[in-house]
């Protein structure tokens, strides 16, 4: 359906913004136009009751940026101390104040939604303490390697969001940040950027 403007002119395709005043009103755009957001379906637990207590997401960004995420190829290379360079508060135990001893990662991928994929990541550093900002990306990114060389071997739904050596591959995923989805279960929030 097309408006008519009765008062002025329409406006040539050529002549008209790409810019939205909503972009971003939801989630901010990425500086990268190579760079989009994966549209993970919610998780939501079949037997559980939810306790309606939710967490702030936990954000991975470089310094100096904000909700650009972070290469997860960078967070599997890398040791914890040189990722304290490349990370907004590396050295933050982002989860100490949650209280919980571990927490289960879901992964639903599109058109990988029949791929059953949950990991615990324990919250316990050990000696070193709570696990930290550069500690959690790490053992994500891990898990996301892993969900990626799995897929790969499983018919896709969307060849849109296909995890193939033909199409998106882990060196593509960039973690953007850690989402609470009810109790201890989190999600990730995934960018690919094809560059």
């Amino acid at each position: 359906m097309s408006y008519h403007n009765p008062l002025h002119p329409p406006v040539r395709t050529a002549y008209q913004s790409q810019f939205s005043a909503l972009s971003g009103a939801v989630q901010p755009a990425f500086l990268s136009p190579m760079r989009r957001r994966v549209p993970q379906q919610l998780y939501t637990p079949k037997s559980r009751s939810l306790s309606g207590r939710a967490h702030s997401p936990i954000s991975f960004d470089h310094p100096g940026y904000s909700k650009q995420g972070i290469q997860m190829r960078e967070l599997t290379a890398r040791s914890v101390a040189a990722l304290a360079s490349i990370i907004q508060g590396a050295g933050d135990a982002v989860l100490a104040h949650t209280g919980l001893p571990r927490i289960t990662l879901r992964i639903l991928w599109p058109g990988y939604e029949h791929v059953e994929w949950a990991a615990t990541i324990d919250l316990n550093g050990g000696s070193y303490g709570p696990i930290t900002r550069a500690q959690l990306g790490v053992a994500v990114s891990q898990h996301f390697s892993r969900f990626v060389e799995r897929a790969r071997t499983e018919p896709s739904k969307s060849s849109e969001w296909n995890l193939s050596s033909s199409g998106i591959r882990f060196e593509h995923l960039v973690l953007v940040a850690l989402v609470n989805v009810s109790d201890d279960i989190w999600q990730a929030e995934v960018a690919v950027d094809l560059r």
